[in-house]
């Protein structure tokens, strides 16, 4: 006789969210910011030369024309962690390009305001082949890894993931998950967006919504 259990279970952790964006947003973004000559390097962890922010005026119209997306992510946040969907205000701090080459890297850190994202425009063809044929046991070549919470041995919690992203990749995520991009060693280029989003109306949600 088969017996049905009954059982429940919680949502447990940071709300990672994946997206796949269309191409001529892509396009859009990879042409403005091979314009984009203000580096960012000072403000930013990376390991790499190449990090530029975006003019003032595409910042508004990229944060304007993704309003919807970001919409997205707050309502699967709120259904993800069992919160009310109060009515917030988003507003985008700033949005940088950064253009990866051969050992450069990103090593372990978070970012400022309450949700960030990145964006992959262009991922060679030669990371993934180089992801394929790797052999050790820890992050792929050119992968972003999320990470939450301790090391946990043997697996009793998941607590990080990690992805070789591809063209066209969105990921957004609360500002403070810990997150870290391993380098790759093909003579190629990877260029990705970032940037950081802040509730501009925090002060007047309750004190006990966080």
């Amino acid at each position: 006789m088969s017996t049905q259990i009954q059982y429940s279970y919680n949502n447990f952790g940071p709300f990672l969210f994946k997206i796949k964006l269309p191409d001529d947003l892509i396009s859009k973004l990879l042409d403005e910011g091979n314009k984009s000559k203000l580096s960012a390097n000072d403000k930013l962890a990376g390991h790499l030369d190449n990090q530029f922010h975006y003019s003032q005026d595409f910042k508004s119209w990229f944060y304007n024309e993704m309003s919807t997306y970001f919409a997205i992510y707050r309502q699967e946040h709120c259904k993800f962690h069992g919160l009310q969907n109060l009515p917030i205000e988003l507003e985008g701090l700033n949005l940088w390009i950064n253009f990866m080459q051969a050992g450069d890297y990103n090593p372990l850190h978070s970012h400022g305001g309450d949700y960030s994202f990145v964006i992959y425009l262009d991922v060679p063809d030669e990371i993934h082949e180089e992801a394929r044929n790797f052999e050790g046991t820890d992050m792929k070549p050119g992968a972003i890894k999320f990470v939450f919470t301790q090391e946990s041995s043997p697996r009793w919690a998941t607590t990080d993931v990690r992805h070789v992203p591809k063209t066209g990749d969105m990921f957004i995520f609360p500002a403070l998950l810990m997150h870290y991009v391993a380098p790759f060693k093909s003579n190629v280029t990877r260029i990705s967006v970032s940037g950081n989003i802040r509730m501009a109306n925090r002060s007047s949600l309750p004190d006990n919504y966080f």
